[in-house]
């Protein structure tokens, strides 16, 4: 018989000789008379006096009765089953719980990495954006690198939590590793910039660096205080072209949505998911129709918490920001492949990102 509807005692072959004595404290409850006794099972019968007793028909609704009784056990009632709906909600809750707690885990390893904190303060309040202003310093173009070996491994154990990551084989784990962090580079920027400066016009990178998008920044590198090589000059061009056209077609569509860190962790996710379906193989498209799917219905009911008029307004806004993003991974791809002519790349992960054909 299941445990998990029955409880009960054997009785033992060695203690059958042992019975209560008239000495011992008697089972009893309040709606059953004292009896003089029990033995290992319980009273066949009980006389219908004063106490109202169930009809084995109604007893029947209230637990399940097995197809074989045993009268080595005792059967309980368990609880009736729960609305599917109540179920479905749970399971959506905890779907966006899971996608936030990943990013806000991501976000405290940036903190630790770029920002000049201590770690008793990393964890005063749960870290919706890893800076503050005071942490942000100046983009310069001759110390930037794109990605460190660091930020690959945040990215990965980012990814490596996503619902039923496990069940895609060893190429499209690749393949969804590769979009996380193209998807990274354009969403997460985007939202800091949203966070820190709610009011102002700056460009705030993973790596705490800030560029003033007001007026936007000139394409041409001023050669009057320093000398500059011309490699200098070529890439200055190419990673402000990037920057500039990131704020353009990234930045500014996402920051009037003004995205709560629960809309922001599941539009992450579903624009990883959704890019990769044309992607993958037959099961691994299956996945991620399945999660796509699960995110969307998690965005209408975060919505409708949040209080938007419209909660399908809002999630199609969501929704239509995924392209923005979508469209400019391949342009960031290319400008990246530009700018590592001027440097000699010797890491392995980040030449096989960039030979991705996203």
């Amino acid at each position: 018989m299941k445990e998990e509807i029955v409880q009960g005692f054997k009785r033992s072959s060695e203690n059958q000789s042992h019975k209560r004595t008239m000495d011992e404290q008697q089972p009893t409850t309040s709606n059953y008379p004292p009896a003089p006794y029990w033995d290992d099972s319980p009273p066949t019968k009980i006389l219908r006096d004063d106490v109202e007793i169930m009809e084995m028909h109604e007893l029947q609704e209230y637990i399940q009765i097995p197809n074989h009784l045993d009268n080595t056990v005792l059967l309980v009632p368990i609880s009736p089953p729960l609305d599917p709906r109540i179920d479905e909600d749970e399971r959506l809750y905890s779907l966006a719980s899971l996608y936030m707690e990943k990013f806000v885990s991501l976000n405290m390893r940036r903190r630790l990495t770029y920002a000049n904190v201590s770690l008793a303060a990393m964890f005063d309040v749960p870290c919706v954006c890893p800076f503050e202003k005071s942490d942000l310093l100046p983009f310069d173009h001759r110390s930037y690198r794109f990605k460190n070996r660091n930020d690959y491994t945040m990215i990965l154990d980012y990814v490596n939590q996503f619902p039923d990551f496990h069940m895609l084989n060893k190429s499209e784990k690749t393949v969804l590793f590769q979009t996380a962090a193209a998807v990274d580079a354009l969403a997460d920027p985007a939202y800091y910039s949203q966070v820190i400066f709610p009011n102002e016009a700056f460009f705030v990178t993973r790596e705490a660096k800030f560029v003033r998008m007001d007026p936007l920044p000139s394409l041409e590198l001023d050669t009057s205080t320093e000398d500059y090589s011309k490699e200098d000059v070529t890439m200055y061009r190419s990673m402000i072209s990037m920057i500039r056209r990131q704020w353009k077609n990234v930045n500014v569509p996402l920051g009037q949505l003004k995205m709560s860190i629960s809309e922001f962790s599941l539009f992450k996710a579903l624009t990883i998911w959704h890019y990769n379906y044309y992607k993958l193989q037959d099961s691994g498209k299956a996945i991620s129709a399945r999660q796509r799917d699960d995110i969307f219905r998690t965005l209408l009911l975060i919505c409708t918490d949040e209080g938007h008029e419209d909660p399908m307004l809002r999630v199609s806004e969501i929704v239509l920001a995924v392209g923005n993003v979508m469209t400019e991974v391949h342009e960031l791809v290319t400008t990246l492949l530009e700018i590592t002519v001027f440097d000699e790349v010797q890491d392995p992960i980040l030449k096989d990102m960039l030979k991705f054909k996203y």
